[in-house]
């Protein structure tokens, strides 16, 4: 059964803005910015993101990911 109005969301994206808010938050704008520098460029295509124990890590896109 298909349905037409079915939304995947991203779940990298989703946390990413929740983990700069909550870094901006206490205080900690060093990793705010950082992680909004990784979200722009996860946004943009030009890096993949892993998840390990909670916390986003940086890998290249792979060549046949473009």
């Amino acid at each position: 059964m298909e349905n037409d109005n079915a939304t995947i969301l991203d779940f990298t994206v989703y946390k990413l803005r929740n983990m700069v808010e909550s870094m901006a938050a206490v205080g900690q704008t060093d990793l705010a910015y950082a992680l909004q520098d990784a979200l722009d460029e996860y946004l943009l295509g030009n890096i993949n993101i892993a998840w390990q124990s909670g916390w986003p890590y940086m890998v290249a896109p792979e060549e046949n990911d473009t």
